[in-house]
């Protein structure tokens, strides 16, 4: 009879197969139900984004939907008061540092683990939270609430990361970043 440290001992290591590259994502693009009402590109998920992910084997890192976190699924706010302003409020934006503080530490910790972190994938550029507006100084003003509080930790943090679009409500522009992205995922596939 075998006790159970020596049946362990006899198992082979188990093959890790990990690529250790990844991208932080916004929540819609894994899950499209989180939009609000009307802004839903995909019925579930952006397909072309997660195979584009496989095909690179690129892993995600799901960022939380500032609008959910801040406002909750139905997005409630004092009327005529936009979901923007909403973000931007005192408490809008309190949420969205924590959230970002939060987010940032996960990253971080990947990061740490030595892990590369390729990108920050945002959204269209209307999203109150999510929106990437590059310039050549990094992130425009008129970028979501959520992003711009994230580009600041990461400062914070001295973690350089792209910030880009994924504008899937147009499929040219969908198809333009998409294009950018996979040349990003082909750079220095070889190593960590």
């Amino acid at each position: 009879m075998f006790s159970l440290r020596q049946l362990i001992g006899r198992q082979k290591p188990l093959a890790d197969c990990r690529s250790g590259r990844l991208v932080a994502v916004i929540h819609c693009i894994l899950d499209q139900n989180v939009r609000d009402h009307g802004a839903a590109s995909f019925p579930a998920a952006n397909w072309a984004f997660l195979d584009l992910c496989r095909e690179h084997r690129v892993g995600m890192l799901q960022m939380p939907c500032p609008e959910v976190q801040c406002l909750g699924m139905s997005r409630a706010r004092p009327a005529g008061q936009s979901l923007r302003d909403a973000l931007a409020s005192l408490a809008g934006r309190a949420a969205c540092q924590r959230l970002a503080g939060e987010t940032a530490a996960l990253m971080a910790a990947h990061v740490a683990h030595g892990h590369r972190l390729l990108a920050v994938i945002g959204g269209n550029m209307q999203s109150p939270g999510c929106a990437v507006h590059a310039e050549a100084s990094g992130l425009g003003e008129s970028s979501g609430v959520f992003m711009l509080e994230l580009v600041d930790e990461l400062l914070r943090r001295d973690l350089a990361v792209p910030f880009m679009p994924l504008r899937d409500a147009d499929p040219q522009l969908l198809a333009e970043d998409m294009r950018r992205i996979a040349a990003l995922f082909s750079e220095g596939i070889g190593g960590n």
